[in-house]
C-alpha cells in the first residue's frame, strides 16, 4: 500500500479545551482527545452513520442554532465551541430530561438483571439522572423474556429503543433478521414472524446493548459483576485468532467477551467463538488417563501408569512413529512433541493440519487493511464465513465503503487495482506459496490464506523448528499418536489408525477415541493453556490460562515424558517460546507478545510458483465440501448451539440454477457414480458457475463431480 498523506486538522474548543483533531473526526472522539466523555447510548461508531435515536450526547454548539444538538450526529469543524453539560445548564438540564424520559417505563430491576454492575444506563442515571422520579402511575410490563433464538433472551421492558441491535442485523451483519416493529411508543425488537436468529454472528447484539434487554441465555443468572474475573486470551476456534475476555467464577469459564483488537476482529465476535466455551464442562470429558486392557475396554489408570505405558509405546514403536496434528496445539506444545520425538526417538513424521507457507509475509498486511483495498480477489470455493467468519464481515465492510470483491480471478482487474488484495479459501498444500506468488506476479498490495485449522500456521513453524526434515512415513506405522480433538475426529486419521500397530490419543472427550484406541491421555483447551498462536495474518498472539485444567497440562506431562529419553523440554510456555521463538519468529521474546500483539514486519520475497490456484473445470458440476464453521467436537458439545449447524443443502450459482429451472427450496438429488443425495437447493450469488458447495455431514460419499436433478 501506499503512503498515506497526513489528514487536515480542524481547531476547536471543548468545555473550553482547545483540540486538533483531524477533518471527519466525529464530535464524541472529537471530546476524547481533549479528555471530555460526551455520553452516549444508542451511538457506536462500528455500526455507521450516526441515528441519534437515545438524544443521550444533547450539546449545545456554536455556531449553531440556540438549541441542544445531538453531538453524535455532528463532525468536529474548525472554530466549532461546543459546551457539554459540564458547562451548559441548558445541556444537562436536556440530558437530565432524557434520563428521565428514558426510565418513565424502564424497570427497577437492578439487582436481578444480568447487566447491573457494567450497566451503561445504570451508571449515567447516577451521573446525570435527576435522582427521583415524577411518575406515579405503573410502569408498563411484557410478557418475558422472549427468546430470540436458543441463545439469546429479550426483556422488552428494559429496551430503550437504541436501535444498536437492529442495525448491527441490518448494517454490519447484513443479515436483516432483527427488526423493529410497530411505531412510536409500541416499537418493539422482534425477528421476522418469531422465527429463530439464526446467524453466525447474532451474540453480538448482547454486548452492543446497552442496558439489559438483550442478554445471553448461557449466562443468564449465573455470576454478578462483582463475582468474576475476565482473563484476556484469544479465541483458539479459527484461524481469525480473535481478541477476547475470559469471564470466570470459581474455576469455571462463564462467557466470552469481544476485547477489541481493531486490526483483527474490530471488536466482533462469531457465535461458535462466543458460545462454545460450553464444551469445557461436557459429560465425555476425559480427566484421567484410559488404558485399553484386552476383553474388559478401557479402564482408568494413574498419571504414572500411563506414562510408562506411553513409554513402552514410544519404545517398541523403534521410530516407526506417525503423529496426526490437529492445528489446535500451541505454539509450544507442537515443538515439544516434535523435539521429543526427534531428539528422543529419531521420528518426526508427521500428519499436519495443512501446509502454510511462509512466502505470504512478504505480502503481510493486518485484516483491517481490506476495508482500504480498491478490489478484493477471493479465489478458491469454500465459503469464507465458515471458515474464518470474521473475514466474512470485513470483506461486506469493504463492499459498503466501495471495495470491488469478486469470487474468481480477473488478472487485468488485480493488475489495474492500485491497492488489490488476494484471498484464498481453496484446498491447503501449498496453496499459500502458490497466491504468494500469484500476488507477486499481478503486483497485488497483499495476500491471505485463510486456513482450515486456528493454529495451523504456528503448529507448522514449531514442527519444522523442531525437525530438520520430514522423512516418508515408515509403513507399516509401529505408533500413531494423534494429537487433539480434531485430528481424533477426522477420518482421514482414523483411516491411518486402522493400519497403525499400535494408538495414542489424546483427547479432551471419551467418545471420540473409543474403540480404536491403545492409550488415551487427557487433552485441554484453548481456554486451559498458556502459550502462543499464529493467526492467518502471521501474527503471534498470546494465550492465557483461564482456568485450571482437570488434567495436567500437554506441556507438563511432554516434558516428564522426555526426561526418560534424555531429552531436556522445559515444562513453563515462556521457556520454550524462547527457544523455538529464536528459529521461527525472529527471536521475539514471550513478554512482548502482549494483550494486543502486533503484527510483524513484511519480510522476504515470495519463490516463483507458476501454478495458480485456479482448479481446472471437470465436465458436469465440480462439488466443494466444506467443513462447517458449527460443527466439529466443541459445538458438538454445546447444545445451544445445535440449531446453527447447517440445513441440508447444495449451494448452486444463480446461472446454474437458470440453466437447470432450479428454484430456492427445491429438492435437488445430487448424483455422481451411482451415489446420491438429496438436498434443499440454496441460490449464491457470490457463487461462480460450474461448481456446487454441501457441507461435509450431508455431502455422503459423493465424488468431486457431480451432476443435479430436480
Amino acid at each position: 500500500m501506499g503512503p498515506m498523506s497526513a489528514p487536515e486538522l480542524v481547531k476547536l474548543t471543548i468545555d473550553g479545551v482547545a483540540v486538533e483533531v483531524p477533518r471527519g473526526t466525529g464530535l464524541v472522539e472529537a471530546a476524547l482527545a481533549a479528555g471530555i466523555e460526551i455520553p452516549v447510548f444508542c451511538y457506536e461508531p462500528r455500526l455507521g452513520p450516526p441515528v441519534g435515536a437515545c438524544r443521550m450526547c444533547l450539546c449545545m454548539i456554536e455556531p449553531g442554532p440556540p438549541k441542544p444538538q445531538a453531538a453524535c450526529t455532528l463532525q468536529a469543524l474548525d472554530g466549532m465551541f461546543v459546551r457539554t453539560a459540564l458547562t451548559s445548564e441548558m445541556a444537562a438540564e436536556a440530558q437530565n430530561a432524557t434520563l428521565e424520559f428514558i426510565l418513565v417505563n424502564h424497570p427497577l430491576d437492578c439487582p436481578v438483571c444480568d447487566k447491573g454492575g457494567e450497566c451503561p444506563l445504570q451508571d449515567l442515571t447516577f451521573r446525570y439522572g435527576p435522582g427521583n422520579t415524577r411518575m406515579t402511575f405503573p410502569k408498563r410490563t411484557f410478557d418475558k423474556p422472549i427468546p430470540i433464538s436458543p441463545l439469546i433472551a429479550l426483556d422488552r421492558e428494559r429496551c430503550i429503543l437504541c436501535y444498536r441491535c437492529t442495525r448491527f442485523s441490518e448494517l454490519v451483519a447484513e443479515d436483516g433478521q432483527l427488526v423493529a416493529v410497530n411505531r412510536g411508543s409500541q416499537t418493539q425488537i422482534a425477528t421476522f414472524e418469531d422465527e429463530p436468529y439464526r446467524a453466525p454472528f447474532s451474540g453480538n447484539v448482547i454486548e452492543l446493548c446497552p442496558v439489559g434487554a438483550l442478554t445471553s441465555t448461557t449466562y443468564r443468572f449465573d455470576a454478578r459483576p462483582w463475582e468474576i474475573q475476565d482473563v484476556p486470551t484469544i479465541c483458539g476456534l479459527c484461524p481469525v485468532g480473535c481478541n477476547v475476555n475470559a469471564t470466570t467464577r470459581e474455576g469455571k469459564v462463564k462467557r466470552i467477551l469481544s476485547r477489541n483488537h481493531y486490526d483483527v476482529d474490530q471488536g466482533w465476535l462469531c457465535d461458535k467463538g462466543r458460545f462454545a466455551y460450553r464444551h469445557l464442562e461436557a459429560d465425555d470429558r476425559l480427566r484421567d488417563p484410559l488404558l485399553r486392557v484386552r476383553r474388559r475396554g478401557f479402564e482408568e489408570v494413574s498419571w504414572e501408569r500411563a506414562l510408562d505405558e506411553a513409554e513402552r509405546l514410544l519404545r517398541d514403536a523403534g521410530g516407526r512413529i506417525v503423529t496426526a496434528l490437529s492445528g489446535s496445539e500451541t505454539v509450544e506444545q507442537a515443538y515439544a512433541l516434535a523435539k521429543l520425538l526427534r531428539q528422543g526417538l529419531g521420528a518426526h513424521t508427521a500428519v499436519l493440519p495443512e501446509e502454510v507457507s511462509d512466502a505470504l509475509d512478504s505480502h503481510r498486511l493486518p485484516l483491517s487493511a481490506l476495508v482500504r483495498a480498491d478490489m478484493i480477489a477471493v479465489l478458491g470455493d469454500a465459503p469464507v464465513v465458515e471458515r474464518a467468519p470474521i473475514v466474512e464481515l470485513w470483506l461486506k465492510q469493504a463492499k459498503r465503503n466501495g471495495t470491488r470483491v469478486l469470487y474468481e480471478l480477473d488478472e487485468d482487474a488485480v493488475r489495474d487495482a492500485d491497492n488489490a488484495i488476494l484471498i484464498w479459501s481453496g484446498p491447503g498444500g501449498h496453496a499459500g506459496a502458490t497466491v504468494a506468488a500469484l500476488a507477486h506476479r499481478l503486483g497485488a498490495a497483499g495476500a491471505f490464506y485463510l486456513p482450515e485449522t486456528a493454529n495451523a500456521r504456528g503448529v507448522c513453524d514449531a514442527w519444522a523448528a523442531a525437525a530438520d526434515a520430514e522423512p516418508t512415513n515408515p509403513d507399516p506405522v509401529g505408533l500413531l499418536i494423534v494429537s487433539g480433538d480434531e485430528a481424533a475426529a477426522n477420518p482421514v486419521v482414523r483411516a491411518l489408525a486402522e493400519q497403525a500397530e499400535r494408538v495414542l490419543v489424546i483427547s479432551m472427550f471419551h467418545g471420540l477415541a473409543a474403540g480404536w484406541a491403545d492409550l488415551v491421555l487427557p487433552g485441554t483447551s484453548y481456554l486451559e493453556r498458556d502459550g502462543t498462536y499464529v493467526n492467518l495474518e502471521g501474527r503471534v498472539q498470546r494465550l492465557r490460562r483461564a482456568v485450571i485444567p482437570p488434567a495436567p497440562d500437554e506441556l507438563a506431562w511432554i516434558a516428564r515424558l522426555a526426561e526418560r529419553f534424555g531429552v531436556t523440554i522445559s515444562p513453563y510456555p515462556p521457556t520454550v517460546f524462547e527457544e523455538v521463538s529464536g528459529i521461527a519468529f525472529g527471536g521475539i521474546p514471550f513478554g512482548e507478545v502482549g494483550e494486543r500483539a502486533a503484527l510483524p514486519r513484511t519480510t522476504g520475497t515470495p519463490a516463483a510458483v507458476e501454478t495458480t490456484p485456479e482448479p481446472t473445470r471437470p465436465e458436469g458440476l465440480r462439488l466443494v465440501r466444506y467443513r462447517p464453521l458449527f460443527s466439529g467436537p466443541a459445538v458438538e458439545r454445546t447444545p445451544e448451539l445445535s440449531f446453527q449447524r447447517p440445513h441440508a443443502e447444495v449451494e448452486l450459482s444463480e446461472q446454474d440454477a437458470r440453466t437447470r429451472d432450479i428454484r430456492p427450496g427445491d429438492e435437488v438429488t445430487v448424483s455422481s457414480n451411482g451415489t446420491s443425495v438429496t438436498l434443499r437447493a440454496r441460490l449464491n450469488r457470490d457463487l461462480r458457475p460450474g461448481v456446487v458447495r454441501i457441507a461435509d455431514q450431508h455431502a455422503g460419499d459423493l465424488q468431486p463431480t457431480v451432476e443435479l436433478a430436480t
